[in-house]
């Protein structure tokens, strides 16, 4: 059994080990075939216990039957109140230069990474960012290639598959365990983002990006992997917004969300999401390196202003989900991306 396995079925044996808990098990997920249409009757007794409506009384019960550290406890306790948590000290620094160094040889490697795409790249300097497999990229002549890669507001996915230190941090046992601990339910990671540069991305809920089935079982985990500037464009999010329901023009979620939406359907979405971060605060992570946001799937978050464009903000992604929770291989396009 390789080291991951061994977490989750140690995880998964000490939940279904307590007799005591006070959470239900999610249903268990069904075996589909990929790219099988279904019909997607939403619960909301079948959502996480964080969106129950006594989460705070169930989130007592699990004190006292998981025996649960005061550090844990109040990690839950803001996760069920304001949709996120903060956690430091987890992935050392070395980790994350390793990372990022072996981020920067993409751009002079000798050996392509197969499968490998760069997003948002602008080549020319009136051209439309464009994705580039990292072929195309070590095709560049030497000074087009670094010119892209500096004017740029690019991004990577699934580096985990290319990088020895992308993938220790994406397996990394104590945010396993912390979002394991979340959702009561072993975590699994999958979907993740490098970035180089703040995204200026629009306000969104991950829920209305990704396919989960039940609804709400997803952890987005931001990583700092240098100081923050201010000027970066820093990570904005909005607390207590996790509460909102899903947008109510989805009608058959999962099947329906951005990914499968219509231009009418996505603009109307980006109207409501406008609307709703009037009625929170928002708030700025300005973060120090090391420093990891975990979030709740229906938080309002994006990237804020960009004040300085030549200011990197790097930081690494991951998504988690309880097994076959993610149900993105089941849907039926088109798609969007």
């Amino acid at each position: 059994m390789n080291p991951f396995a061994q977490i989750v079925s140690s995880i998964k044996r000490r939940i279904s080990s307590s007799s005591q808990s006070p959470m239900g098990m999610p249903p268990e997920p069904e075996h589909l075939e990929t790219g099988v249409a279904r019909n997607w009757d939403i619960n909301p007794k079948d959502f996480p216990w964080f969106d129950q409506p006594n989460a705070l009384e169930l989130l007592e019960k699990r004190r006292s039957a998981e025996h649960l550290s005061d550090e844990d406890y109040n990690l839950l306790r803001k996760w069920a109140t304001d949709g996120y948590c903060v956690v430091s000290g987890i992935v050392p620094d070395e980790l994350l230069d390793t990372m990022m160094l072996e981020i920067d040889q993409l751009w002079i490697a000798d050996r392509v990474c197969e499968g490998l795409d760069f997003h948002d790249l602008k080549v020319g300097p009136n051209d439309a960012p464009i994705k580039l497999t990292h072929a195309e990229v070590l095709a560049l002549e030497t000074t087009e290639r670094f010119a892209a890669r500096d004017k740029s507001n690019w991004r990577i996915h699934s580096f985990q598959e290319y990088s020895p230190s992308a993938k220790a941090i994406f397996y990394d046992a104590e945010l396993i365990r912390l979002t394991s601990l979340i959702f009561g339910y072993p975590s699994i990671p999958e979907a993740t983002i490098n970035f180089m540069y703040g995204s200026a991305q629009n306000a969104h809920q991950d829920m209305s990006v990704f396919h989960v089935f039940p609804p709400n079982y997803i952890i987005g985990c931001w990583i700092a992997c240098e100081d923050i500037s201010p000027d970066s464009g820093p990570l904005m999010f909005y607390p207590e917004s996790h509460r909102e329901p899903l947008f109510s023009e989805f009608k058959d979620y999962p099947q329906t969300n951005l990914r499968t939406a219509s231009p009418e359907l996505t603009q109307a979405y980006t109207s409501y999401v406008e609307e709703l971060t009037r009625k929170y605060e928002r708030h700025l992570f300005h973060a120090k390196k090391g420093d990891i946001f975990l979030w709740h799937g229906q938080l309002l978050h994006g990237g804020s202003e960009i004040k300085n464009p030549k200011l990197t903000r790097k930081s690494y992604v991951i998504h988690y989900f309880p097994p076959e929770m993610n149900v993105g291989p089941h849907m039926k396009g088109p798609f969007n991306w």
